[in-house]
């Protein structure tokens, strides 16, 4: 039988066969593996939160933007988001990314067309995808008020974490696994991702987040803990791994550990709106505005720096041309941008890792069977790939398989693709069997080695599918294997006027059986 037995899964189905020529599990989350995707708009996921209303002035007047607001004054505001399902998708578990809008915590919202395409094509990969709103509103005459603008980004971006993870331990519509949760955005939208991932301690929040006066008169309202504001409180809002697009944290010292929410970052050194380094952000413009006042902030190749320093994995796209829009070629994205932002999550979390493939990589001519084992991961699927089998014990849900092989054929393979309960592709993995003919190999010598090729029989050392025979010659025979040798025999026989010492770290296996002394 010469065709390929692999086992395949059915896509999107619970059934295991053994078929000639089939195919692999599709390659999700680094590939198109949907051609369409299902949209559920205008879900809320946050209510009443507090809102700060326009303080109005020149500069208000003349932008239309709440960049004056009054912090001391409030209503009460709800949250949507639009959500973006694989069209089809059957998977129960499976990773969400929720991306945030760009627009200086002022402008924007989800339905920006590169925020969707994100959303979309993030969708098709296998992925589902979340784009949602925050609240707007800043003071950038002061730049401890401003920092109120940020914190409120950063709680509703926690608040849509929140919602995602009660879904999972409740109704779970959605089939989001809730240790899978990633968060990114562009420009306001990459500094909420990135404050998400490391402004995670209350110790951290900014003075002016608690009760702060405004003009020397009026107190603004404590903005409250960080999953204080929204709905699920009784959840975490930390997101597990973060993307940042032209993005920028308050303090590198934020980024403390190895083991914090990894990123992967793209960045700009000619961005004009969101520092590459660190400085003011609208350096480009904000000279316009008299009596502005921004904090420094510090951006991508700043963080790149701090990760390093404490050890954080990270990716760092960096351009020198792309301007504040690194993502838009508009009206399409960079062709880097998805493969960039899935790579990472996938490399990262994703992918199946320290998957080991172990098994009997010699077969002898009298005896074509061997079997083959995998480390288990948590709802694992295997795809085998067995060539030239004449019968296959096992299934694609197990670890185990063992193979009876054909006749006949010299170069035989056993290839093992794992796949965890996302459907995370691991690596290929492989072990080359050798089909060896059954040899009488005789020990020819008296006093000696087990090492000395050339009082061998077969002028080299015993091996897998030898009969090794020691004999009695005119001196009784002492045949001495030394130290840390290992050697694997079909069989053993030792005449009773010949001795066999196994020096201390040898071994002689014989097929199935050890003999070690």
């Amino acid at each position: 039988m010469d065709e390929v037995m692999r086992y395949q899964f059915i896509i999107f189905t619970i059934l295991t066969s053994i078929a000639a020529n089939a195919q692999s599990l599709p390659n999700r989350y680094q590939e198109d593996v949907f051609d369409t995707w299902t949209e559920t708009s205008e879900v809320l996921f946050s209510t009443d939160v507090p809102q700060p209303v326009p303080g109005g002035g020149f500069y208000e007047w003349l932008t239309g933007y709440p960049l004056n607001v009054d912090e001391f004054e409030t209503t009460d505001e709800d949250l949507y988001m639009d959500i973006f399902q694989p069209d089809g998708d059957t998977l129960s578990m499976r990773p969400l990314i929720i991306i945030c809008f760009g627009g200086g915590f002022l402008t924007g919202s989800k339905d920006h067309w590169s925020i969707r395409l994100l959303a979309e094509q993030l969708a098709r990969r296998g992925f589902v995808t979340a784009t949602i709103d925050y609240r707007l509103g800043m003071n950038i005459f002061d730049s401890d008020l401003s920092n109120r603008a940020v914190y409120r980004g950063l709680q509703d971006g926690r608040s849509a974490v929140r919602f995602f993870r009660a879904d999972a331990a409740g109704s779970n519509i959605y089939n989001i696994d809730p240790d899978q949760i990633f968060i990114g955005g562009h420009s306001a939208g990459a500094f909420i991702a990135t404050h998400n991932a490391y402004l995670d301690k209350e110790s951290e929040r900014p003075l002016s987040t608690y009760v702060w006066t405004q003009d020397s008169t009026d107190d603004c309202p404590d903005l409250g803990c960080l999953d204080c504001a929204g709905d699920n409180q009784e959840y975490s809002g930390h997101a597990n791994a973060i993307f940042s697009l032209a993005g920028a944290l308050g303090f590198t010292d934020f980024i403390e550990a190895s083991d914090d929410p990894t990123m992967v970052m793209f960045h700009s050194e000619d961005d004009g709106t969101v520092p590459y380094t660190n400085g003011e952000p609208f350096s480009d413009i904000l000279w316009l505005v008299v009596g502005s006042d921004l904090p420094n902030v510090y951006g991508s190749s700043d963080m790149a720096d701090q990760a390093d320093s404490v050890g954080l994995p990270y990716d760092f796209h960096s351009y020198t041309d792309r301007g504040h829009g690194v993502h838009e070629d508009d009206p399409v994205l960079y062709t880097d941008i998805i493969p960039g932002v899935e790579d990472w999550f996938y490399d990262d979390r994703l992918k199946p890792k320290n998957v080991s493939l172990t098994g009997d990589s010699t077969v002898c001519s009298d005896a074509l069977y061997s079997s083959y084992h995998a480390s288990s991961i948590s709802g694992g699927y295997y795809d085998w790939v067995i060539d030239h089998a004449e019968s296959i014990t096992g299934d694609a849900f197990s670890t185990d398989v063992s193979v009876v092989w054909e006749e006949d054929i010299p170069n035989l393979k056993v290839s093992l693709v794992p796949y965890n309960m996302l459907r995370a592709r691991g690596d290929s993995l492989h072990i080359i069997v050798n089909k060896q003919d059954v040899k009488t190999n005789t020990w020819s010598g008296e006093n000696g080695l087990w090492t000395d090729i050339a009082e061998w029989s077969q002028l080299r050392l015993p091996r897998y599918c030898d009969d090794v025979i020691i004999p009695t010659n005119s001196l009784t025979n002492v045949l001495t294997l030394p130290p840390n040798v290992q050697s694997v025999v079909r069989s053993v026989s030792v005449s009773e006027q010949a001795l066999l010492i196994i020096s201390n770290g040898s071994s002689i296996t014989i097929k199935d059986k050890d003999t070690e002394e």
